[in-house]
């Protein structure tokens, strides 16, 4: 199966429908998407049931973030990349 370019119904960009997702989406018997990722995820966390997000600055390079739980006083938070970062690090110390 060769990669397929697909129009999203949404906000009508190009989108690459990848011949790994079509193997993915045909073995979970699902329909090939008509939104492309961006556009996914706005509709997904638009939802009702979506999970509240919260917004933070991280402690450690001050960019704005969002994270799915409620920071507490006291404690340092961290953007997405800071966290991985120190994930990483932790896994090699």
């Amino acid at each position: 199966m060769p990669d397929i370019e697909t129009t999203c119904v949404q906000c009508r960009e190009t989108f690459l429908f990848t011949e790994k997702d079509q193997e993915i989406f045909y073995q979970r018997n699902m329909m090939p998407p008509q939104r492309c990722a961006k556009c996914r995820s706005k509709k997904a966390a638009a939802r009702a049931d979506a999970p509240t997000r919260f917004e933070i600055v991280c402690d450690h390079c001050g960019k704005h973030d969002q994270v799915p739980f409620q920071p507490k006083v006291g404690r340092s938070v961290l953007c997405r990349e800071c966290h991985e970062a120190s994930r990483s690090r932790a896994k090699f110390a």
